[in-house]
């Protein structure tokens, strides 16, 4: 009796957890590969280029630095080759503020730029359309959080459709 107690304890243990049809997880969309749109200063950069998550995939990949009245916000990632995103805002005899939408086209003033190739560079002449609102802008924590999107074309390169842009990063004062 003892044993069959040993037999019926090993066979229950042993299939703690086991379920006849669990399912795999569901592959994630492009999108929720992104980072969470957080405001904690948590260095997160991401968003979908032509529909494919670009996120930067170390805290010290995201960047930002305020100073003489501009903010300048970057993500890069090193593989399969090094590409930046950039945006840029300045102050034009105002403060940048949060939850106002700048126009990324409105240059020098704001802007965006890409770096994915040795071949194609997009400057911010190139920018077709585009938006950037910060919905945390924290002077005394150093902390900017926002969303950005933007269209930009080169020649000899494919536009890049850049959208559902967030970021959360420490910034640099």
């Amino acid at each position: 009796m003892r044993h069959l107690s040993y037999i019926l304890l090993a066979l229950l243990t042993g299939c703690d957890g086991c379920k006849l049809d669990d399912p795999q997880p569901a592959p994630k969309t492009e999108l929720e590969k992104l980072p969470p749109a957080t405001q904690e200063g948590k260095n997160t950069f991401g968003c979908l280029v032509n529909g494919k998550a670009w996120y930067t995939v170390s805290s010290t990949r995201a960047s930002a630095v305020y100073q003489s009245g501009i903010l300048s916000i970057s993500g890069t990632v090193i593989k399969p080759a090094v590409q930046d995103i950039a945006v840029n805002l300045e102050e034009d005899g105002g403060l940048i503020q949060e939850n106002v939408e700048y126009q990324l086209t409105s240059i020098p003033y704001n802007r965006a730029s890409i770096f994915f190739s040795l071949d194609c560079q997009y400057e911010a002449d190139d920018t077709i359309f585009g938006t950037l609102m910060l919905t945390k802008f924290d002077k005394t924590n150093y902390i900017v959080s926002g969303i950005f999107s933007f269209e930009t074309f080169t020649a000899n390169c494919d536009t890049l459709k850049v959208t559902h842009g967030r970021f959360d990063i420490k910034y640099i004062p």
